[in-house]
């Protein structure tokens, strides 16, 4: 029983890691230019960067980047 007390915890310290790891990932990254798309260099609109003002990414290549993760793919 203990075995499966220390692999249950393992896994659940894993999962918590996990997604620390995927929240960093995301909070970290930083417009190179305010209002311009990170990835395509493009103007974000208006109307996305008051949505979410810390957007890095217009909504094009944030759906790409969506989609290589999704079929991991890589990317950013």
């Amino acid at each position: 029983m203990t075995k499966a007390f220390d692999r249950a915890s393992d896994l659940e310290m894993e999962e918590r890691e996990r997604l620390l790891n995927k929240h960093l990932r995301r909070v970290k990254e930083l417009p190179e230019s305010y209002g311009f798309c990170n990835d395509c260099e493009q103007p974000i609109p208006a109307a996305r960067l008051q949505a979410l003002p810390d957007a890095v990414t217009c909504v094009t290549c944030q759906a790409i980047r969506e989609h290589r993760r999704k079929h991991g793919l890589g990317g950013h």
